[in-house]
Parts: structure tokens; sequence; C-alpha cells
């Protein structure tokens, strides 16, 4: 039995320090600036259904059709904006941006976020916007390439490699003097 737990312990070591270095480069990766791009999704109500799966527009934009349940003639489309988001590590913390625009967007507020068993968790918020302490339920995390990475079912891009895939959008901004090497952000940083 002791020899059995001489190899089974140190093993056992080695699995659960493999699992959490993973978990801490996955949480090294994020680190940055991430656009939305593409994103799956579903909502329902008793009078109205919606389902997508599509590319996003230039804002994190995607339109989406409602079908009445019991008439499927009576529907109508609404645009869904998806927020950019921003990993801190300096706070280790994150924060969402809404994308009305390229030119008016949202200020955000820095929560925090951690990364464990493959999945990224956020902080919960309370009624006026603040970090709980609390975090929600974990949502996948996979990077499809180095600048790409799926988080639930939103696929981002980091914000440079976004922007270089964009000239035709962002060169007249630069043109204009905007400084584009960081997102045009302002946060609200809490202590």
């Amino acid at each position: 039995m002791k020899t059995k737990a001489r190899f089974v312990l140190p093993l056992l070591s080695v699995l659960l320090l493999t699992a959490s270095c993973s978990d801490l480069n996955l949480q090294k990766d994020l680190y940055g600036d991430w656009w939305p791009v593409h994103a799956a999704g579903s909502r329902s109500n008793d009078v109205f259904s919606a389902t997508w799966d599509g590319d996003l527009g230039i804002h994190g934009d995607i339109v989406v059709t409602y079908v009445n349940k019991t008439n499927s003639s009576l529907n109508y489309e609404d645009k869904l904006y998806y927020p950019m988001l921003s990993f801190s590590k300096k706070r280790n913390a994150f924060c969402t941006v809404s994308i009305a625009s390229l030119g008016d967007m949202k200020a955000g507020r820095y929560l925090k976020f951690e990364v464990k068993d493959g999945k990224v968790f956020f902080e919960k918020t309370n009624d006026s916007g603040k970090g709980t302490g609390e975090f929600g339920e974990g949502q996948d995390l996979t990077f499809l390439q180095d600048d790409v990475v799926r988080i639930g079912k939103v696929t981002y891009e980091r914000y440079a490699y976004f922007k270089s895939k964009h000239p035709e959008v962002f060169k007249p901004l630069a043109e204009k003097g905007f400084d584009l090497e960081t997102p045009p952000i302002i946060f609200v940083y809490d202590d």
C-alpha cells in the first residue's frame, strides 16, 4: 500500500500543477483588448424567440429577427451589440466596453475575473454596477489562434489584429488625428 502511495501522490501533484499552469497561461494570454467579431445566441420570452449565429458588424453589432411563437408571420428585427473586453494585467481585472460607434464608447468599470479548468469566470455586479466579489457561471475559453479567442459563444480578435484587418475604418480616423494604438476607451477604476 505504501508503494502505491509513493507513486500516486506525486502523480496527482504533477497533474494538479499542470492544470493550474495551463489556466495561468490562458489567463496571461487574455491580457489586452479584445474586439467581438462573431456571436451565436438565443433569446426567448412568452411571445417572441430568436436565434442567431453570424459575423458581427464593425461595431460588434448583429441584426436579430424575433419571431412570434404562435404566428411566425409576425416578426421584428432588432440590433444587438456585443461589448469589447479588456483584460488588465496590472489590476488582474476585466472591463466590458459597449461599442455604439468607434467615436462613442461607453465608459467601463473594471471587475475581477479568474481562469479555472479552461473556463473564464466573471465577477457579478450589484444594481449599481459595482463588483460583488462573487463569480458567475464559467464560460468556455478557447484560443483559436494567437490573436483570436472564443469565450462562451462569442469570438473576439485582439484589438491590434482587428484594426490591421480593417484599414478602411481606422485609416481615416488616424488621418484626422485620432490615436488608435489603443481603443478610445475611458475606464472607471474602483479601489
